[in-house]
């Protein structure tokens, strides 16, 4: 699932340096190609099935027929349609009908949800889905979907679409039944009385559960198309080598740029949120990179690096979840940062993964881009210690809020854990008024919670630190094999993994719509603005 032609059209003339501020790449276009929108879409999708909660009910709701009618834009315009309805195309057809009756139910509705922002993460899926059907209807007219490999990753993207709003789906599912719980809890707690649900679920309670009803005959429909037919639809997934090896790096140093210009502005709790969780996952795909380069020889094994990074990633992560607390549902990413981040995920994953799995050691160890990746990935930890200490100022701001219901569960969470120390803490103190929580205010973060953020602050900037220390010894202290990039020969793709069969030459501009990226790929090549 690729778009792409001449890479002239996508990138200014730039070179390659990491952190060198007259040598950055500075674009504002959409590098991905189609099929890395696709996996990214799935990735937000998981995101979003992970944090869900009842406050982000509405918000999720109503943006449901949105993502749906931009993925019903793409999946129309993918190269081989056939007039009217086809079978295979059913599915697609229902779903956005279902959905086409859920938004004229919401419009000028006054009961709940009623009218309010939407989700910035549902949005974001709408967004790529609007970016890769502008890609293929550019460039799809020049792919031969007439011959069986291309045919077969035609139909890998369509799974990965229907994958994607499977999982959304399931999310504002799961959402609605956590906020019928929320409903149901504040009732009790308040002595008042709560009709019987008449659904399977305890927690489908009025107004709640006719969405219920509503949303999972939309979770039906798309498990009807994927049933038997995801693992068989995403193996015909083209797959290209990669054809820029500076890819990692550019995507890094843009991501350093982008994170500092948010973080020396006031950012919201949601975009040092998605900061946290990404600089969790660089730590993470820096491991996979780092062990890699062991086996590769590019790079001397090191349990301290690799227990340096992992104890880094958990900090990150852990503080994000924390940062997580203070997001609003309807709070809005800025979207430059948001573009840079699904870059590095996407640059990461070209190297670290084999189609749809994560690749083995030995495989990445082969792949001529490993060298250059593996010093990419090193500096982005050294320049980790300086951005933690930079989010844990954010921490201390005096005027932080969040959720009222999210915040009274951490500060509960963490008195009975023992992570806040002061010395009137207790399990029977009321630290968010009930009123706040039934009204789902924004209100200031009590004592516990800003102990335990301070505390997970400080636990980063640690972490961090020593993994700096540790990835700038191993980097300048000879651990990095200088040369090894022209050493080392291009191998060929392992058993089972990419296939080319239908791809004559590099040199030949045959577009596919699955995979990762190529210089002469016609689908990598249609940048949005």
């Amino acid at each position: 699932m690729v778009l792409v032609t001449d890479q002239r059209l996508a990138y200014a003339d730039i070179d390659s340096e990491l952190f060198e501020v007259d040598q950055i790449p500075m674009t504002s276009r959409d590098v991905r190609s189609v099929g890395e929108m696709l996996v990214d879409v799935d990735y937000l999708a998981r995101q979003l099935l992970m944090d869900v909660d009842g406050d982000a009910a509405g918000t999720l709701l109503r943006s449901w027929p949105t993502v749906v009618a931009a993925a019903e834009e793409l999946w129309t315009s993918l190269p081989g349609g056939r007039p009217g309805v086809d079978e295979r195309d059913r599915p697609m057809t229902t779903l956005a009908a279902q959905a086409a009756t859920i938004k004229t139910s919401l419009s000028g509705r006054a009961a709940w949800p009623g009218q309010g922002p939407t989700s910035p993460r549902v949005d974001e899926m709408t967004q790529t889905f609007l970016s890769a059907a502008a890609l293929v209807r550019r460039y799809g007219a020049e792919i031969p979907h007439e011959q069986p490999d291309a045919h077969r990753d035609l139909e890998a993207a369509r799974t990965r679409i229907m994958h994607g709003l499977y999982l959304a789906a399931h999310a504002v599912t799961v959402a609605l039944h956590e906020h019928g719980r929320d409903r149901l809890n504040d009732a009790r707690a308040a002595g008042r009385g709560v009709p019987l649900a008449q659904h399977r679920s305890p927690y489908a309670i009025a107004p709640t559960g006719a969405w219920i009803d509503r949303m999972s005959a939309c979770e039906n429909t798309a498990h009807s198309y994927l049933n038997d037919r995801v693992a068989k639809g995403l193996a015909g997934e083209a797959s290209r080598p990669v054809d820029d090896p500076d890819r990692l790096a550019q995507a890094l140093a843009n991501w350093d740029i982008q994170t500092h210009r948010g973080l020396a502005r006031d950012l919201q709790p949601s975009n040092i949120l998605l900061i946290a969780r990404t600089q969790s996952l660089i730590a993470g795909a820096s491991m996979v990179l780092v062990d890699a380069a062991a086996t590769a020889g590019v790079l001397e094994h090191s349990d301290r690096l690799a227990h340096a990074i992992a104890d880094a990633g958990r900090s990150w992560s852990n503080l994000a979840s924390r940062w997580g607390d203070l997001a609003r549902p309807g709070a809005r990413t800025e979207r430059e940062l948001a573009r840079a981040a699904a870059e590095v995920r996407a640059a990461y994953r070209q190297i670290t993964h084999d189609e749809t799995i994560l690749a083995s050691p030995e495989v990445i160890a082969g792949r001529p881009e490993l060298p250059k990746a593996a010093r990419a990935t090193l500096h982005a930890i050294q320049a980790g210690s300086e951005l933690a200490a930079v989010v844990a100022e954010k921490a201390h701001a005096p005027d932080l809020t969040g959720p009222a219901r999210a915040l009274s569960r951490r500060a509960h969470n963490d008195v009975e854990a023992g992570l806040a120390g002061a010395p009137l803490q207790g399990n029977d103190v009321v630290w968010i008024s009930p009123a706040d929580i039934l009204a789902r205010r924004s209100v200031p973060i009590p004592v516990p919670v800003a102990e335990s953020l301070h505390a997970a602050s400080a636990e980063t900037c640690a972490a961090a630190c020593a993994a700096s220390a540790v990835a700038a010894l191993c980097d300048a202290g000879g651990g990095m094999t200088p040369g090894r990039e022209q050493e080392r020969p291009r191998q060929p793709p392992s058993a089972g993994g990419q296939h080319e069969a239908w791809v004559p030459s590099r040199r030949t501009r045959v577009p596919t719509i699955g995979g990762s990226r190529g210089r002469t790929d016609v689908r990598t090549a249609g940048r949005l603005p």
